[in-house]
């Protein structure tokens, strides 16, 4: 009997092309980014439109955006485990007919009540199709361009907002706020039937349960060069295939890294998912017609995506010299100048809410930095969690994250029902942008001390090999 051969799936996916499976896997994730970051802002886009319709203030919506926030934790804490033990394919395939059906149904809504149901039940898919959607992407993407492959990912859903905020501007004056949720309701239908057909498993998942030939099949497509025949076993860079996922969060000198990173995803989904549910109405409130309002909140969205795509090419163009020289990882830089970034500009855009150009500018900058550095620290929680716990690590911290996705919207309300204006909320978010730049700072500061242990224990144990 021929002799079993060890591959390592890492080293096979680092060292081949980018194959025709990937391609066609990555894209499709890609697709369902776009669609997610769509749906999950519909709402916001949709307020202004609700409010005079059902003759209700703008501020009692508040709590139709924090619930449904709120499924969204349930959403990324429930379907990150099921994920890493049932496989990132199904549950993308299910949580995308969830939030899909769902959305459909919200424009058939005839209540505030019956609204908040589906668009709870909505966010519970909304919330457990992102962070497989990464841990997929990460997972077929090569390390010379993993950074940048899934900051493409995470920016498709800036990328969803932005199309969405286009789609709500010319559809609801034309055909009311229903139309947006039909067509957030069956385009990701559509796309959810093509990744039924062509959305592969993970090949890495399934060599970490056990399943060598189904990842040997996966495997041949990527590298058929590399003669993957015969009997096979495959090595993961974390093949423990762990019974508590979310006990790998805190092992391995993880436990301190999982809180920082739970910190900033707070912070993080607090001031985004604020701007997401008040930026139209803030606006409106400021003077801005409503489709002008609409359309400023959508360039927020494109200018994350630039954000997120421009500190993915950073990371992966940069980032291994830099820490080969510096004993960091460039990517806790680059976020952290991004959320600065995003800072001073939610200042500015509070100086110039009046004026139409220069808020369409600022606003836009201010996705760079937020929205673009929020693609930052996902790529950097997918690096921090072996494939036994990755998609349990991103659900998680995505899950506790929303926390903030909860706060924010709940805030902007009272903010709004306590009588004040759209420049003093504004100003207020610089508070929490502030401490996220210093949470981020502090998992850098840890990050340069691991890196510098490490090179010490390797020093160490090279010197009393020579004595010996």
């Amino acid at each position: 009997m021929a002799p079993t051969r060890e591959v390592d799936i890492s080293q096979l996916i680092d060292a081949a092309p980018v194959s025709a499976l990937q391609k066609r896997a990555i894209a499709l994730c890609l697709a369902l980014a776009i669609l997610d970051g769509m749906d999950a802002q519909l709402i916001g886009f949709a307020i202004p439109a609700l409010s005079e319709d059902w003759g209700l203030s703008k501020a009692s919506f508040g709590l139709l955006l924090a619930l449904s926030s709120g499924a969204m934790v349930v959403g990324s804490l429930l379907f990150g485990p099921v994920a890493d033990r049932w496989g990132r394919r199904r549950v993308i395939l299910l949580c995308t007919v969830l939030f899909a059906v769902f959305t459909l149904a919200s424009a058939f809504a005839p209540s505030m009540g019956v609204l908040i149901v589906l668009r709870i039940l909505a966010g519970i898919g909304l919330g457990g199709v992102t962070p497989n959607l990464i841990a997929l992407t990460s997972e077929y993407s090569p390390a010379r361009s993993r950074s940048t492959l899934v900051t493409i990912v995470v920016a498709g859903m800036s990328l969803g907002g932005f199309l969405g905020g286009l789609a709500a501007a010319q559809l609801i004056p034309a055909y009311g706020w229903q139309s947006i949720f039909v067509a957030g309701g069956v385009l990701p239908l559509i796309v959810a039937a093509l990744a039924w057909a062509g959305l592969p498993e993970s090949g890495k998942f399934l060599a970490s349960r056990g399943d060598h030939s189904g990842a040997a099949k996966i495997l041949s497509a990527i590298a058929p060069q590399a003669g993957i025949t015969g009997s096979v076993t495959f090595t993961v860079d974390a093949a423990v295939a762990t019974k508590s996922p979310i006990r790998e969060l805190f092992a391995g000198g993880r436990a301190l890294d999982t809180v920082l990173l739970w910190v900033v995803f707070v912070i993080n989904f607090l001031v985004i998912y604020f701007l997401f549910g008040w930026m139209p109405s803030l606006f409106s409130q400021a003077g801005q017609s409503p489709a002008h309002a609409i359309l400023a909140a959508a360039l927020f969205n494109l200018g994350g995506m630039a954000g997120a795509l421009s500190i993915g090419w950073i990371t992966d163009r940069v980032g291994t010299a830099w820490r080969r020289s510096r004993g960091a990882d460039a990517a806790y830089a680059v976020v952290m100048a991004g959320y600065t970034l995003g800072a001073l500009f939610i200042g500015v855009v509070a100086m110039f809410l009046a004026n139409s150009t220069l808020l369409l500018i600022t606003i836009c900058i201010v996705g760079f930095g937020m929205s673009g550095s929020s693609a930052g620290i996902i790529a950097i929680a997918a690096s921090i969690y072996p494939v036994a716990a990755r998609s349990t690590g991103i659900g998680w911290a995505m899950g506790i994250g929303r926390i903030g996705s909860i706060a924010g919207p709940t805030l902007g309300a009272a903010l709004i029902a306590a009588g004040m204006d759209a420049r003093t909320i504004f100003l207020l978010m610089i508070v929490p942008t502030a401490v996220a730049v210093l949470t981020l700072g502090a998992l850098f500061a840890r990050e340069r001390l691991r890196v510098r242990t490490v090179a010490g224990a390797a020093e160490s144990t090279a010197v009393t090999a020579e004595a010996h």
